[in-house]
């Protein structure tokens, strides 16, 4: 029906009635999602996350110069918006143009677009993908700015899964993190692995940084690199996370997929934190201003 009425609305001489509402449509569109409890179709037609998405260097490029080059319609007529993917695909018109939509100053990061293009590319040929993670594409920007603060730090992490005699099985994580120079050790039980660590990280945080209670995770994706390495094969971990109705999604690659979630989880909550903004956010600025530790 989305796409129809966007068809009639946009494409035919017929009038529609609601068409002053058009701009509704996106909004329109993920509500009922919502409400049926159903995941929102990224390549649906007109409203969909990547229905004006674009990837490739040159075309980037161009979209930058003239958007209407590349784009049936204007993308805010059904109230949705076009984007620049970051990819190995990609050159330096499409990170900067990300970059400059998140608000980040790259000449304040120490990068300018074309280092941050190649930056990219070499993460890009370890395994990463910027595609669908977007917040550690942030993160990575970030990182990179002189007065960058991390929030924690993980420093060692354990991981023990069991199965003994037929019983349902049993993961146990025990997680060392600093915090402003002081260390916690926790550990926490879960239902796997993942789980385990995701509790057992959350609780050592949790005293510093109580509204990370708020962050749900929503989904969690494992993609193999290298089949042809069968067990032994580089995977990546994408997971998506959730606060106050805000979505994002971060990644983490390794051989050792519990490594790989490690860093996807590291991410996902150093997002909450650093970019989502709040108190956290706003007492780093002014601890890091002050020359204190975040």
């Amino acid at each position: 029906m989305v796409s129809l009425l966007a068809n009639l609305a946009l494409k035919t001489q017929h009038t529609v009635a609601g068409t002053a509402n058009l701009a509704d449509l996106s909004r329109l569109s993920h509500e009922v999602a919502e409400i049926a409890n159903l995941a929102p179709d990224d390549h649906q037609p007109y409203v969909g996350r990547s229905a004006f998405a674009h990837k490739g260097g040159v075309h980037g490029a161009a979209q930058v110069k003239t958007p209407r080059a590349y784009q049936h319609i204007d993308p805010a007529l059904v109230g949705n918006r076009g984007r620049l993917v970051v990819s190995e695909l990609g050159g330096k018109a499409n990170t900067g143009s990300r970059a400059a939509e998140l608000g980040v100053e790259l000449a304040s990061s120490g990068l300018d677009s074309k280092t941050l293009s190649t930056l990219v590319k070499e993460m890009e040929a370890g395994g990463a993908s910027y595609e669908g993670a977007e917040a550690s594409f942030q993160l990575l920007v970030e990182r990179h700015r002189p007065t960058y603060v991390a929030p924690f730090t993980i420093v060692d992490f354990t991981v023990i899964v069991e199965q003994r005699e037929g019983a349902p099985g049993r993961a146990e994580a025990t997680v060392r993190v600093e915090v402003a120079g002081e260390r916690l050790h926790t550990a926490a039980d879960g239902n796997g692995p993942v789980n385990a660590l995701d509790r057992a990280l959350r609780k050592a945080l949790g005293a510093f940084y109580p509204q990370l209670d708020s962050v749900h995770l929503v989904d969690y994706k494992v993609r193999i690199l290298d089949g042809a390495s069968a067990t032994g094969a580089k995977t990546r971990v994408v997971i998506d996370s959730v606060a106050d109705g805000e979505t994002w999604s971060t990644m983490g690659v390794g051989e050792n997929i519990i490594s790989a979630s490690a860093a996807a989880l590291a991410d996902s909550l150093e997002y909450a934190l650093r970019v989502q903004g709040g108190e956290v956010s706003r007492r780093s600025e002014r601890d890091t201003a002050n020359g204190q530790p975040s």
